[in-house]
């Protein structure tokens, strides 16, 4: 759970960064414009001072009318025109047509925005000032400056529309391609997280599914395993039992009524040579003999379920010159118990 609240986490902080970047690209690019804007408007500045030299080659014979003629004969368009003003009064606004909309009233009607105002009022006599206005929601780049003519006070200003000089062919074309790539690129960004997040989660699960499968697998080799550890333990064919566990091993004998029961004792002359015995009959005896070490050297058999004859046949090929048989009792069946009878034989047995 806490793997998958992690990867959750890791694709929320990666959406939240491609986002960040979005915003920050479009902040920038928006700085970017504005930078831009205020180069064009240096530039356009130039254009600015160029009339103010007509202006004043006109002479003092010269009329508001020749001043007004001149910015009048310039090249405007709805995205680039030219504005007269003497004092609050307007003079020349784009073109004849829309000057006579303005007539009789202020520049402050026409430069009504706040910014519009601002740029006005920061003009000074013979110096060129530029700025970026906002007329009807629209953005300008402005360059204007105030001269003096026969004792009063003019501005002149150069208005260019923003989409004029961002829309050019090639700088919409660069801006438009690094929006795509930059696009393109925090989109495969949130994709790539995406799937990677998916990948991971699905290789968590298949590791889940392993780690459930290899618990199980242990379970069942730990189980197993102490399955054949217990058959081991308790089989006649691979272990040689003490003697302090011959009564138990009677009485189990005794409740399953396992009949008839053939009891052989075996004794060595020395601790190797009895040893060397019970190794041989690891072999040659099957899980149905019971096999004790008992004390001073002697070897008990317990032939279990076996008749006589078989018993008897086998325990004759039992011999070795260093072992000899020293007794042994064929218990038909459990009427007295198995450790009686077992006790009963073994006193008489080395009483003689």
């Amino acid at each position: 759970m806490k793997r998958k609240l992690n990867l959750f986490f890791i694709t929320i902080v990666v959406m939240a960064f491609a986002i960040a970047a979005d915003v920050f690209i479009i902040f920038q690019l928006e700085n970017y414009e504005t930078r831009f804007l205020e180069i064009y408007g240096a530039e356009q500045d130039g254009y600015v001072n160029i009339i103010l030299a007509q202006i004043n080659n006109l002479g003092d014979d010269a009329t508001e009318q020749d001043i007004t003629q001149i910015i009048s004969s310039l090249d405007s368009t709805a995205s680039r025109y030219w504005t007269l003003s003497k004092g609050d009064s307007i003079l020349f606004v784009k073109s004849v047509t829309e000057t006579n909309r303005y007539k009789g009233f202020t520049d402050g009607t026409y430069y009504a925005s706040d910014s519009a105002a601002a740029f006005m009022d920061s003009l000074h006599a013979n110096q060129v000032n530029h700025g970026i206005i906002y007329l009807d929601n629209d953005r300008f780049v402005a360059s204007g400056m105030m001269f003096n003519w026969q004792k009063d006070q003019y501005r002149v200003c150069l208005l260019t529309y923003d989409r004029v000089i961002l829309e050019d062919n090639i700088l919409l074309e660069c801006k438009n391609s690094i929006i795509i790539i930059l696009s393109m690129i925090l989109a495969l960004l949130v994709i790539l997280s995406m799937a990677m997040s998916r990948k991971i989660n699905r290789q968590e699960r298949l590791i889940a599914e392993q780690d459930k499968q290899v618990v199980w697998q242990n379970k069942q080799i730990a189980l197993l395993d102490e399955r054949m550890k217990r058959e081991y333990a308790f089989s006649a064919s691979k272990n040689v039992f003490k003697s302090v566990v011959l009564d138990e091993f009677l009485q189990k004998l005794d409740q399953k009524n396992a009949a008839p029961l053939h009891f052989v004792v075996f004794e060595a002359d020395s601790e190797e040579a009895r040893d060397a015995f019970l190794e041989h009959m690891q072999f040659v005896l099957d899980n149905h003999v019971l096999r004790f070490s008992m004390e001073e050297y002697r070897v008990l058999l317990i032939f279990v379920c076996y008749e006589r004859k078989v018993s008897e046949k086998i325990i004759e090929t039992l011999w070795d010159w260093n072992i000899r048989k020293v007794g042994n009792f064929y218990c038909e069946d459990n009427a007295n118990s198995y450790q009686s009878q077992f006790e009963s034989f073994w006193k008489e047995v080395f009483a003689k």
